[in-house]
């Protein structure tokens, strides 16, 4: 048994050569499709499986869909001639499109010998059971398994498909001589990709594990999906048959076809793999060396390298390195012409890979330290003392890259998730961008792709709308008060997030926070101004370089190339990480500023210094005369201070004596306060010792009270348990009473209540209960008679209804066959007037007449027979009608008769229904009062009991309270005593307490006695030392009255005169510092003026190097000589993008040898032109719609290009909408391009907008954005 294994046809169009209309690589893969149905005619296998990815393209013009279906049809429809059965397996929904299927399943479901496979399942044949798993649809999968992360959907998808492939497995014949076989379009680990990696991750798609296929075993694998055809390592019965053809330049050098798989006994033996007819690709790497040689020899080193057999039928490319003088002579046009006259099926592209500038191979570039790059400057300026120019520019360089204005961040700007909430047409939507790589953005017009995938975008980082008023992003309901915006990106290493939000009022909000762990740190100012700037400074661009380069909005392409021409300098500025520049200008120009300002003020100075000598006269001359003067005062104060010191000595004497009989007074003072002291305490002693003698004088007395007291509080402790019982009983009795007192008046409540139900029973009254019964079921007898009286109305309605009926369309028959008759009589009456005026007409010859008059009145005549038969048969029709319907009608007046229905019975039974219906009121009213009797007279049985219970415990609680009373009246005795015991207890309580104090009384009155003796002999010493003290004071006096004495008034005068002196002394002190201080003055001033002269040489050398570095720093300086270097690159770029939308026929040059003058200065710019083959090089202004936006778009994609490598922040996005104006080659190389950035910068997430079916197919992942009523919503 023979099975063929073919997969990833991939019928439709590809870039390449048209002729005649048709797309020549489209019949490259139709030529393949034709080679392996010969080989199936010739191998005739039992089985085709094809797994997927019949067609190229989901979305297409109707036209290439019509030639598409047919191929596919036709292919299909001669591999059913060749083998027993076919089966054809649906791929991924962006190539199988749903629509496609559905039209390729109504062609051949007239075919019995093929099957058209869209949804798991297994197809029973009998050649083998297939299983069969259709490529991966996202929306399908979700629609199972909502609500779950990317790498949650990637596992729990994975799993899934697991368990599909063993379900399918089990439903297969379990007969081992019949092959199972497994058909899918998925990815399995450890398979080799088209580029040559390998795969053995499953957390990027969902994937079919290696385990799953082992334990389901399988008789063979047959997978489509990847192009490189492999049988699996590890895995000898699971094949990829690959693409039938190649398909772009990551197939190149692979080879392509199918297989033919033989079995035995439901196992496979062989597989052999055929080689289809491919179209070949080639890159080709050119060196400098080739460039020059080819620019020298042209076709000639073509042919020596042997170009016509390398090149010959294959898509080519050229990879090449270069000069820039090389880049500006090599003509790429002529060398698509070389190529094709070299037998070139097709010139994909001419790209230069790196080109090198020989004349300076010391560029200055962004990614260089700035430093570095100042060094370099001045080195090509020949600047003197460059050294020490490069030292002063150190400072400012450290300054500005610690500034704040410059964005501390670096790496790749990478967008996470947008989140808005009533933001134009969304009500609430979020998207997460980790799992978008290279995708499409598809929707209606107004669906709202641009509002949340650009402007929100936009709006959330800078809030610049598009209308002008920031109000007016919010959405348009009346319900809509607020709007929010939620941007997370990542840069580098660090997550950032900035919500947005405004009211239609006006009122707005920002704010900015950094991802920290788990924790969000907000990093936003007390003003939106301030936390605006902190956004610019983390993101490193401002708005217009952001939507210049990584968010391209349709009516915005030209940004670029619109604005003016020194803005587009500062655009590149921002891009290349530059704007320090522009601070290290602002520094430089201040510390210019600064250092002219201290020039100037350092001039001034050794003006104003000199003078100021001139002003100061001869200090030294004057130094000398007061130094003279300054002896001879030394001298007369010195005399003076003789005097003082001798009075001052006889002051100093009598003084000391005077103190002397000070001290003995003092003396004299303190020991009499100690005698009365001492005297006074005695005293106190004294009247102690008499009160402890009274109190111990009445010991026994107190005594006697105590032991009084003690008896009665043993009385007391005696009878307090009787007098406890006492008050119980009394409190138990207490309650008794109360609880006699509820008992009766629950009885009274209660007897009342029995008196009110007795009353209401005898209210309430007695009707015939068997009348009442008798009267319904009469009344219901009416009812069901008068139901079928109102049948028989309705019949005899409906009968009536239907002869009515045929009444009618009598009437209108014979309406109709009357006015026929009266037409046909009024005919005929006209014929037999004819026949009168011929008869009347004289005529010889009747038969043969030709005067036109009476050939038609003859015309007429020969008409009356048969209008007399039509009138005869019309008035025959009319009576047949009459006489069916009076049939009709007696049949149906004895129908009705024969129902029985009479109208004046069914009046009477209405009449009847009507009187007896009383009685159901009467049998309500009757249920009513027999539930009310029940009640009351269970109301009153529950109360009787309630009384008799009552009555019962009164007895009980009266016999209870006669037992506590009599014990009460026992206890009262004991309660009386025990009253007056605690009274008296109470009364000699103070002589209990007092009996405790008489040894303590006793013990200090023994105290007391000792203190008195003490105190006795404390007074005899001290009133002998008082004696004593007084004595010798009145000796010392005696002494004192006879030593001089008023010595103070001649020392005061001598203490003026040396004050005096000390006065004119430190006058000509202060003078002669004056004339020292002057003398160094002048002497520093002299010295400060050769230093300021030396400092005035260093500014102005300062002056002129800052001059240099502002010179250096400004737009003409690094700066310039930095986007001159990188302009060829953008240069080249964009002309490479450029030639592939216009075939070559275009090109973009920027000049920057113009400045214009502004108010700060003259500014350095940057003009674009525009080079187009046979025609006049002209400004991008000049140029029309469709040429600038292929202008603009070119150049935008170089832009971008340059910032995904730029120093600092690279941007890892690149939004773009749909470009307008472009034909089909314009749209292909815009993808191109597109394709180009993301194959060589895979980290960049690029994303665009399109309409355009066929671009759609051209990106590997697609987004779509609908309206619905609850606001526009994003389905992936």
């Amino acid at each position: 048994m023979k099975i063929l294994h073919t997969a990833d046809w991939h019928i439709g169009q590809f870039k390449g050569p048209v002729e005649d209309g048709v797309n020549l690589r489209s019949l490259d893969t139709v030529r393949c499709l034709e080679f392996m149905v010969e080989t199936a005619r010739e191998v005739r296998p039992d089985l085709v499986c094809v797994s997927g990815d019949i067609f190229h393209q989901e979305q297409i013009g109707p036209v290439r869909y019509s030639d598409e279906m047919v191929t596919a049809t036709r292919i299909i429809e001669d591999l059913a001639e060749c083998a027993k059965f076919v089966i054809v397996m649906r791929g991924t929904p962006n190539h199988d499109g749903a629509g496609q299927f559905r039209v390729l399943t109504k062609i051949l479901e007239k075919n019995k010998k093929v099957a058209v496979v869209t949804t798991p399942q297994v197809m029973s044949t009998p050649i083998a059971d297939v299983a069969c798993i259709p490529g991966f649809d996202k929306q399908e999968f979700r629609a199972r398994f909502p609500g779950l992360s990317s790498e949650e959907e990637n596992t729990t998808w994975t799993q899934y498909i697991s368990s599909m492939v063993l379900g399918l497995r089990a439903q297969c014949s379990p007969d081992r001589e019949k092959p199972s076989i497994l058909m899918a379009h998925y990815t399995v680990p450890g398979c080799n990709m088209e580029s040559g990696q390998t795969s053995f991750f499953s957390n990027f798609e969902p994937v079919i594990p290696r385990e799953a296929l082992q334990t389901a075993d399988y008789s063979a694998v047959l997978l489509g999906h990847i192009h490189r055809p492999q049988i699996i390592d590890g895995l000898d019965d699971v094949f990829y048959s690959g693409a039938i053809n190649a398909m772009n330049f990551n197939d190149e050098g692979q080879s392509r076809g199918f297989w033919i798989h033989e079995f035995d006994r439901g196992s496979l033996k062989t597989g052999h793999r055929y080689e289809t007819p491919y179209r070949k690709f080639q890159t080709i790497t050119w060196s400098q060396e080739d460039v020059e040689s080819y620019l020298l020899n042209g076709k000639e080193f073509l042919f020596a390298e042997g170009y016509p057999f390398m090149v010959a039928d294959k898509i080519v490319r050229i990879k090449y390195n270069c000069t820039m003088e090389q880049k500006k002579a090599l003509n790429i046009p002529i060398l698509q012409s070389d190529l094709y006259e070299m037998g070139a099926f097709y010139v994909a592209d001419i790209e230069a890979e790196s080109m090198v500038d020989v004349a300076n191979r010391g560029l200055l570039s962004e990614e260089s330290d700035p430093l570095m790059n100042l060094k370099k400057w001045l080195s090509e300026k020949c600047i003197k003392d460059a050294d020490k120019v490069t030292e002063l520019a150190e400072p400012i360089i450290a300054a500005a890259m610690k500034s704040e204005a410059t964005s501390e961040n670096h790496g790749v700007l990478r967008p996470v998730s947008i989140s808005v909430k009533n933001y134009r047409n969304y009500k609430e939507e979020s998207f997460d961008f980790s799992d978008v790589s290279f995708c499409s953005i598809n929707g209606v017009n107004g669906a709202g792709k641009s509002s949340l995938f650009m402007d929100a975008i936009a709006d959330c980082l800078y809030e610049e709308t598009r209308e002008g008023d920031n109000k007016a992003w919010i959405r348009g309901t009346e319900d809509a008060r607020s709007g929010s915006i939620e941007f997370v990106f990542d840069i580098g290493e660090n997550r950032f997030r900035v919500v947005r939000t405004r009211t239609k009022s006006g009122r707005a909000t920002l704010n900015i926070s950094q991802k920290d762990g788990e924790e969000w740190l907000n990093l936003s100012a007390e003003r939106i101004r301030d936390t605006q700037d902190e956004i610019e400074k983390i993101l490193g661009m401002d708005s217009m370089t952001f939507r210049s380069c990584a968010l391209i909005m349709q009516d915005q392409y030209g940004l670029f190339l619109q604005a003016k021409k020194e803005d587009r300098m500062t655009i590149l500025g921002n891009l290349l990480g530059l704007s320090i520049y522009g601070l290290m200008e602002q520094e430089a120009k201040k510390l210019l500023s600064d250092t002219r300002r201290s020039l100037m003020a350092k001039k001034e100075a050794v003006k104003v210094k000199t003078e100021f000598i001139e002003e100061k006269g001869d200090p030294d001359s004057e130094l000398a005369e007061l130094e003279k003067k300054a002896g001879e005062l030394a001298q007369i104060r010195k005399m003076t201070d003789q005097d003082i010191e001798v009075c001052k000595a006889q002051i100093a004497n009598y003084k000391e004596a005077l103190a002397k009989s000070d001290e003995l007074l003092r003396a004299t003072d303190a020991a009499k306060k100690e005698l009365l002291s001492i005297q006074s305490e005695k005293e106190t002693a004294e009247k102690e010792m008499e009160t402890y003698d009274t109190f111990l004088c009445n010991a026994e007395m107190i005594m006697a009270k105590a032991e009084e007291c003690e008896a009665a509080e043993e009385t007391i402790k005696r009878l307090a348990p009787d007098v406890t019982e006492y008050e119980a009983c009394k409190r138990t009795l207490e309650e008794k009473e109360s609880q006699i007192q509820r008992y009766e008046n629950i009885i009274n409540t209660t007897r009342i209540q029995n008196k009110s139900i007795e009353d209401q029973l005898a209210a309430i009254g007695t009707e015939d209960e068997d009348l009442i019964f008798e009267k319904l079921y009469e009344l219901d007898a009416k009812r069901l008679e008068l139901t079928e009286m109102r049948r028989k109305k309705d019949k005899c309605a409906e009968f009536s209804a239907k002869s009515a009926k045929a009444h009618s369309e009598a009437i209108q028959k014979i309406s109709e066959y009357s006015t026929q008759l009266r037409v046909a009589e009024s005919r005929l009456e006209e014929c037999k007037k004819q026949r009168d005026f011929i008869a009347d007409s004289g005529c010889p010859d009747i038969e043969h007449a030709t005067c036109r008059f009476l050939e038609s009145a003859k015309e007429d005549a020969g008409r009356i027979d048969a209008l007399e038969d039509e009138v005869a048969g019309l008035k025959g029709s009319i009576q047949g009608v009459r006489e069916s319907d009076e049939e009709y009608t007696k049949f149906w007046n004895e129908e009705i008769a024969a129902v029985g229905y009479s109208a004046e019975r069914e009046n009477e039974l209405v009449a009847e229904i009507e009187s007896l219906s009383a009685y159901q009121k009467k049998k309500s009213e009757l249920e009513e009062k027999k539930a009310l009797r029940a009640r009351l007279e269970g109301e009153k049985a529950s109360n009787d009991k309630t009384i008799g219970s009552c009555v019962e415990n009164v007895s009980t609680v009266r016999l209870e309270s006669e037992r506590l009373t009599e014990k009460v009246l026992k206890l009262t005795d004991t309660v009386e005593k025990y009253q007056e015991a605690r009274r008296l207890s109470q009364d000699l309580r103070t002589f209990a307490d007092q009996k405790t104090n008489i040894p303590v009384y006793a013990e200090r009155k023994k105290h007391v006695e000792e203190k008195l003796r003490v105190l006795k002999e404390q007074e005899e010493k001290k009133n002998a030392e008082w004696v004593r003290l007084t004595a010798e004071y009145i000796r010392f006096r005696d002494q004192l009255a006879g030593m001089p004495s008023g010595k103070e008034e001649h020392l005061s005068e001598l203490e003026r005169k040396k004050a005096d002196l000390e006065e004119k002394a430190s006058s000509m002190q202060v003078r002669k510092g004056v004339l020292l201080q002057r003398i160094e003055d002048t002497k520093k001033i002299r010295e400060e003026i050769g230093k300021l002269k030396s400092g005035i040489s260093c500014d102005a050398e300062d002056a002129a190097r800052y001059e240099v570095l502002k010179q250096a720093f400004s737009q003409d300086g690094v700066p310039h000589q930095i986007v001159r270097n990188i302009i060829p690159h953008i240069t080249d770029t964009a002309n490479n993008i450029l030639g592939q939308m216009t075939g070559g026929t275009m090109g973009v040059e920027f000049v920057m040898e113009r400045t214009v003058k502004g108010k700060d200065g003259d500014k350095a710019t940057l003009d674009v032109l525009i080079d187009e083959y046979g025609k006049t090089t002209l400004p991008y202004a000049s140029k029309s719609g469709g040429e600038k936006v292929k202008a603009s778009l070119a150049v935008i994609l170089a832009l971008s290009e340059i910032k995904a490598t730029a120093a600092g922040i690279q941007l890892g996005m690149l939004f773009i909408d749909e470009p307008p104006f472009l034909d089909d080659d314009g749209a292909q190389a815009y993808v191109d391009s597109l394709e180009t950035i993301r194959s060589r910068y895979p980290d960049v997430k690029i994303m665009a907008i399109t309409h355009d079916d066929a671009m759609k197919a051209r990106f590997s992942q697609s987004i779509t954005v609908i309206k619905t009523d609850e606001g526009s919503k994003v389905i992936c």
